[in-house]
This record gives structure tokens, sequence and C-alpha cells, in this order.
């Protein structure tokens, strides 16, 4: 109970904490830092020195301290790195965020109204080195190579500002960072944005479609409003808490509500990654969705339901843990996977069950389930709601207790050597809860040199393994 206790805390910390630094600036030094581990993984002696500081960060986040949270991710990055300690000059160059708007009207932009700025904010305090550093940025259209726009801050420090852009098409856009010393780099990270062309006029029509649709398919109705919201969201200076494209968000909802002026449905399963949402049991659910190149409308797909862990929400698998690994496995496979963002009630699990059955042709025995911390405790309690529906289930480091099994379910727990200890032991007495209920399939694997933060990335090649090998129930 202390630990659902602690979680819940987490949850509640991420969204009525009073630090200026927000849940959407972690996100963005949540994906630094996945990238960081990416590059170093292959040295267990590397990611064992990153153990402690992102530990520690873990738990500075649970009472609320974000900006120690964010600079034990600095010392990860450093650790992964290098055994030396962080110079003064790296710890500083960590303690830089930058913030700017996340989506701008083309039309404000061309009348010269608009002027897409940034500004410097500090996650932490740290002590200005005395040898200069240097910031670096290259503004990039999603999906190709090529800078529209270069640019360089000397000196840079919180407070300071400079210009992006000034002009450009309509367009998602990423900005690529780096902060140097000398020819020394010692930080990379990317931001995105969006323009769209007049902003304001298409919000207002999916307001209007919304509301002369009323009695339109659930889902489709769900997503256009959660574009909407989003989006109004952003337009009012609040930063969505991922990279997800939100022009292409824009232009689903507008695809959906053009097939409800023609009287007919306007979704049609391709390959891609969606942002949607749906409604059950009164509750909105927000959830990704991937379908795999392999997609054929015709044939039956296995699907695996992605439970995340506390003070994350649907795009933590798409996009933070081992940077969408779990994308790279299903793709291999050509799995689909869901995301839901977590609801009180468990509504998310329900929801989403329910909305991948209609959008695709789900093979109805290789529906698959995982869950990371909280997302733990919430698939012990969807295989307790829905006994009969998963064929095998795996659990990162989870939170909770099971308390109803089936005995023919295949379990697979999984769980870092470096796991902060409170919860190392919540989830052995899970496994030996587990062990006493006679299971025809559970299995326990420990990985060395692996937190709570990592786990997913490291256990979720053998997650998907103990899927293929699962037998029907």
């Amino acid at each position: 109970m202390r630990v659902l206790w602690l979680l819940g805390l987490l949850l509640w910390i991420g969204g009525w904490s009073q630090s200026p630094i927000t849940r959407a600036d972690l996100a963005v030094r949540l994906i630094e830092t996945e990238t960081c581990w990416e590059s170093h993984r292959e040295s267990s002696e590397a990611r064992l020195r990153a153990t402690r500081p992102l530990s520690d960060g873990l738990t500075a986040f649970f009472s609320g301290r974000l900006g120690e949270l964010a600079r034990n991710l600095t010392l990860a990055c450093a650790a992964l790195h290098s055994e030396a300690n962080p110079a003064p000059e790296l710890l500083y160059a960590g303690a830089l965020g930058v913030r700017m708007p996340h989506v701008i009207d083309k039309e404000a932009m061309d009348k010269g109204e608009f002027v897409l700025r940034f500004q410097l904010f500090g996650f932490y305090n740290a002590e200005k080195p005395q040898t200069p550093l240097q910031l670096r940025w290259k503004v990039i259209r999603r999906g190709e190579t090529r800078p529209i726009r270069e640019g360089t801050l000397e000196n840079p420090e919180p407070g300071a500002a400079a210009t992006l852009l000034t002009q450009t098409t309509e367009g998602d856009y990423e900005v690529h960072f780096e902060i140097r010393q000398g020819e020394q780099i010692l930080r990379q990270w990317r931001q995105t944005f969006s323009v769209v062309s007049r902003l304001s006029a298409r919000l207002e029509a999916l307001d209007r479609a919304a509301e002369t649709h009323d009695d339109a398919d659930t889902i489709e109705r769900m997503t256009v409003l959660n574009a909407r919201d989003v989006l109004q969201s952003a337009q009012k200076g609040d930063s969505p808490e991922t990279f997800y494209p939100l022009l292409r968000l824009l232009q689903l909802a507008e695809r959906i509500a053009a097939g409800w002026e023609a009287g007919k449905s306007a979704w049609q399963p391709a390959p891609g990654d969606y942002w949607m949402a749906t409604l059950y049991r009164e509750r909105k659910v927000a959830f990704r969705l991937f379908i795999p190149k392999q997609f054929k409308p015709n044939q039956p797909i296995p699907v695996v339901v992605a439970l995340h862990g506390a003070g994350g929400n649907e795009h933590l698998f798409f996009e933070g843990y081992g940077l969408g690994i779990v994308l790279k496995e299903a793709e291999k496979r050509g799995w689909a996977v869901i995301a839901p963002r977590a609801e009180i009630q468990l509504a998310h699990i329900g929801g989403a069950l329910e909305a991948v059955q209609k959008l695709l042709p789900v093979a109805p025995k290789r529906v698959y389930l995982m869950g990371h911390s909280m997302g733990g405790a919430h698939s012990f309690a969807a295989i307790a709601q829905f006994p009969d529906k998963f064929r095998a289930v795996v659990i990162f480091a989870g939170a909770g207790q099971p308390t109803q099994v089936p005995a023919d379910l295949p379990i697979l727990m999984t769980v870092g050597e470096q796991e902060i200890a409170m919860l190392k032991n919540n989830i052995e007495n899970a496994y030996r809860r587990l062990q006493g209920l006679n299971l025809k399939t559970l299995d326990y694997k420990k990985y060395d040199a692996c937190d709570h933060l990592m786990i997913v990335r490291e256990a979720m090649p053998d997650a998907f393994a103990f899927f293929e090998r699962a037998p029907a129930r």
C-alpha cells in the first residue's frame, strides 16, 4: 500500500507542483537522457555509473524537487559518457532549458505580427563558468534533413532570448540545440513546434463540426475534440508533453470532420502513429495508436496494450521508454500498439480495449498486456477485470500486488538490479505471491546495471520474445 501511495503522490506532484519547471520541460530532458543511454548502453560500466543519479532523480521526483531531478539527469548523461567527475561547464550547460511556442499562426507570422523566439531558463542553480559557452541551433522541417535556418547565441544564460524564425511555410518542425565549449559538444537535444495556416478559423470549424454532429462515432468525435483542446491550449502558450506533430493532429481531426459532412466515416486504418481519444464510462481516454507497415485491412493483427508509469501519459511508451523501443519491436513482427493515458477507476484499460477493437481487425487470441511501475499495478487490475482478454502479460518494475490471476495466463516479471530498494521489495513480494498461485508460466528476470527508469528499454526485447512464446489460452 505504501508503494501505491507514493506513486499516487508522484502524480499529484507532477500536476500541482509550484515549481516553475513544467512537466513539458521534463519530458524534453527525459528524451535527452534516453538518447544518452542509447548511445552508451553497450557498456555495462557506463550504465552502472548512471543508475545512481537516475535513482536519485526518481527520489527527487517523488518529493517534488523537480530541479534536482533535472540536475540528476545531467549527472546521468555525464556518467554514461565518462567515469570522470562532470566539469563545471557541463553542469552549467545541463542547467539551461529552452522555452518557445509550440504552435504558431502562419498568417500572424506573414503579417509581421509574430516572430518565433525562444527564451532560456534555469532548471537548477549552477555557477556560470569563466570559459565562454555557445548555444547553436538548427531549424529543420520534420521528415527532412537540410536546416532552413541556423543560429548561435554566445554566452547563454537564463533569461537570454533569440529569434528562431520570422517567416516559414506551414508544417511541423524540429529545433536541434547543442551547447558547446569551443569545439567540444556538452549537450544536444531537440524540441518541436508547428506552423499552422488559419489556426483560429480551423479550430472554430472543428468546434462547429463537433456541435453539429454530436451523434457521430464516439472515437471520431472524441478525437476531434481532443485535437481541438490540445491545439487551443498550445495556442494559449501551454506546452504539450510530447513531440507529436500538432499540424498532423489537426489534419486528422479535419479529415474526420469532413467525413461527417460527407455522411461517412473518415477513419481508414493505415500504417502510422495516431493520437486519438475515446469515451469510456463517461470518461475521456486519450491514447496513442501505432499501426505497423505490414498492416493489411483484411488480416487480423496482434495488439500490445501498454500502460505507462506514474507521472507519465500516453506518449511515454511512444517517445520516452527506449525512445519508443516498443514500436521498433512491434514493427519487426507486424503488431499494433495502443497506449492509453491513465484515468481514475481504470477507465483507460476498458477504453483502450474497446477502441482498438473498433479501429482495427484485432486477432482476438493475440492481445498482449504490458505495464511499467504504476502501469504494472494497473496491469494486475486489468487481469482481474478482464481475465480472458490477454494472451500474456509483462510487468516492468511494477507497483501493486496481484489479486485474481488465471492459472493459464503467462506472466513475466522484470526488475533492474539497481532498482530502489522499496520498489524492488514490492516487486519481489508480487513475484512470490504469483508463485503461490501455481501459474503454468511465470518468469522473473533481473537486469544488471539497470534502474527503474531504464528497465523498459532493457527488458523490452525479452518482453516481445516472451509474448511470441506464449501458448494459446
